[in-house]
């Protein structure tokens, strides 16, 4: 049974498309802002940098002391301990990454054009680590299990555990199509690091909008926390399309925080608000 294991050519196919479109997504997203708002590269390349030093460096670490550490069985315990938790953590670290962000680089700043291009880039960047990434290393072991089998694989990464093997048995297993959700879920992510973008800019902006910033973490808390619990009790579909309509609703807001900066910043009377 496990001498028959493959991926379907149209698998490995999508997971390419979904890989490519990682890296079409951010440079798109940045090229429109950058000529259509006038943000600036130099806050694109800032949340290139604040996504995996906040999230792959310092996230990860407190994870290993708390999630992973004496009381992690309880937060792992309960789904809905668990959800809050994780909401909660990135909520926290990459809003303060956000925050911190616009905080030592306000002063470069020329308008909410530049926090669309830093949320271009820490989404961006997040599209490509964690899911351009994960497809091409999903792509390089079909190609070697297609062309040789089990051997083959061992070969690449050392013997295989329970884990990797249940792992390698998924992704032969995984219909083709579900992979397309994957690039769907960037797409949904890049759209909610903008509009936190924004949120969190005019909170540094303007003292008397202080209040964008815990709301900002709220908001990623919520998606975070809805998607983990859909994800445990509902089909992929569902809980992408949750997350998405959540999304469009934390875009409206920031929309309309965005509009009203614009008008705000044309104002005679704006510099008594900064």
């Amino acid at each position: 049974m496990l001498e028959s294991l493959t991926v379907t050519p149209t698998a490995i196919i999508i997971m390419a498309l979904v890989g490519l479109f990682t890296l079409v997504l951010p440079l798109g997203l940045g090229i429109f802002f950058w000529r259509k708002s006038k943000g600036r590269w130099r806050f694109f390349f800032i949340g290139c940098i604040i996504f995996p030093v906040f999230v792959l460096i310092l996230e990860r670490t407190a994870h290993s002391f708390l999630l992973y550490g004496a009381h992690g069985s309880v937060l792992q315990g309960n789904i809905w301990l668990y959800a809050f938790y994780a909401g909660l953590m990135a909520g926290v670290f990459e809003e303060c990454g956000r925050w911190l962000a616009f905080k030592l680089s306000l002063r470069w700043s020329q308008g909410t054009g530049d926090a669309l291009m830093y949320g271009a880039g820490h989404g961006g960047i997040e599209a490509v680590l964690l899911a351009g990434m994960t497809m091409l290393s999903n792509i390089t072991l079909a190609l070697a299990l297609n062309h040789s089998g089990l051997e083959a694989v061992e070969a690449m990464i050392g013997p295989l555990s329970e884990t990797e093997l249940a792992t390698i048995q998924g992704l032969c297993a995984n219909p083709a199509g579900i992979y397309f959700w994957t690039g769907f879920e960037r797409l949904v992510a890049a759209g909610l690091h903008i509009a936190l973008s924004v949120l969190v800019y005019v909170s540094v902006k303007r003292r008397d909008n202080w209040f964008w910033f815990p709301a900002a973490i709220l908001l990623h808390t919520l998606v975070d926390m809805v998607t983990v619990l859909t994800a445990a009790r509902l089909p992929i579909a569902a809980t992408e399309v949750i997350a998405a309509l959540l999304t469009l609703g934390i875009i409206a807001l920031a929309r309309k925080v965005y509009i009203e900066e614009k008008e705000d910043s044309l104002s005679p009377f704006s510099n008594l608000y900064s």
